[in-house]
């Protein structure tokens, strides 16, 4: 299946057929995919508090790809560490508010799919390569468990990810990272008067760590 095929299943239906083995993206399959995400990056940047990053091309159409070849990596068990490994390149660029938020566009789906990895076979290179990518993309990972992640301040330092990145801890009540100094203030200050509905053990577990 060619990448726009598979970003137009993921966005439009959630549903997805794909062949066994990892595939080469065209040229023109690339481009057409990345039509796909500048549109839908357009569409969720409506949906961020203040004013979203810009898209970036490139982070996003990595993304993508790493996203469909970890689906498939999941399915075809029987391939080694090395094929792991080609397939699933860490991005080569440098990290900005556009990057991050161009690459969270199909990167939010990889909790899920770490968390299946993780029943199907626990100590595989799939599941590392994966726990590496929590560490590395903590904007896309909230609710996942962690350790030694990369900092958040780039996260942090920009309105409409600082935001968003606040609200999704608080959407799936991240303890671990609401305990975190620097951002149970801002998780507390999010919350507002309507803890009690929205996190109802929020001061007792923050006043407890």
């Amino acid at each position: 299946m060619p990448l726009t095929g598979f970003l137009h299943e993921l966005l439009t239906t959630g549903c997805l057929t794909l062949t066994s083995q990892p595939d080469a993206f065209e040229a023109a399959d690339r481009h057409a995919a990345e039509q796909v995400l500048r549109r839908y990056h357009a569409e969720d940047a409506r949906e961020l508090p203040h004013t979203a990053p810009p898209f970036d091309a490139a982070a996003a159409l990595w993304a993508a790809a790493y996203l469909y070849q970890a689906v498939k990596l999941a399915l075809v068990r029987e391939l080694d560490e090395t094929v792991v490994h080609e397939q699933l390149a860490d991005f080569a660029g440098d990290k900005t508010p556009a990057v991050i938020y161009s690459a969270d566009l199909t990167l939010r789906h990889l909790p899920d799919l770490l968390r299946l990895a993780k029943g199907l076979a626990p100590g595989d290179a799939l599941v590392a390569s994966l726990q590496a990518m929590a560490r590395q993309w903590p904007f896309s990972f909230v609710g996942t468990t962690f350790t030694e992640a990369e900092p958040d301040t780039m996260v942090l330092a920009h309105p409409a990810l600082r935001q968003a990145y606040i609200d999704r801890i608080i959407r799936v009540q991240d303890q671990a990272r609401a305990r975190q100094p620097h951002l149970a203030p801002l998780v507390h200050e999010a919350l507002g008067g309507h803890a009690t509905i929205l996190w109802p053990d929020f001061a007792a577990f923050t006043l407890s760590a």
